[in-house]
């Protein structure tokens, strides 16, 4: 089961927007999903590639799933960080490695020009943090705060 990863066109973007709704319809966040954030996003990522990508994950000319990355600067560990801010593959695909070939894909993708990758998972979704902790990654030292502008 061979998968790719690229970056979303304007094409794929039907698909993307039915995966992110569908994403938080099943893990629940604070914020309201709606197309238009889901354009706003695909046409900052467009215009502006160095914020960051939606990669869309295809198996056998199909988009099976999607990742949001943004990138940024961290002072304290001297380069760029990969954030995974969202990820979602298609219930029907799902324990079939695509997870896991992403994962080993952004690493060898990003591994000379980051220095890190970093996530967040809801406390509910205990099926990703376990994923997650397969895949490495640990809780950071510091607490994630955000204040709502």
């Amino acid at each position: 089961m061979s998968v790719n990863f690229r970056a979303c066109s304007e094409g794929d973007l039907v698909i993307v927007q039915n995966y992110v709704l569908s994403l938080y319809q099943e893990d629940p966040s604070v914020m309201e999903m709606t197309p238009s954030k889901i354009q706003a996003t695909f046409w900052e990522f467009t215009n502006k590639p160095q914020k960051g990508r939606i990669v869309v994950f295809e198996q056998d000319n199909k988009v099976v799933g999607y990742a949001i990355i943004v990138f940024f600067w961290s002072n304290e560990y001297g380069g760029d960080f990969v954030e995974v801010d969202e990820l979602f593959v298609h219930e029907n695909y799902r324990g079939h490695g695509i997870g896991t070939a992403f994962f080993e894909w952004l690493e060898k993708t990003w591994a000379k020009k980051a220095v890190a990758l970093s996530l967040q998972a809801t406390p509910s979704n205990e099926r990703a943090f376990a994923f997650y902790q397969r895949r490495g990654f640990r809780a950071a030292r510091n607490r994630h705060l955000m204040k709502l502008l």
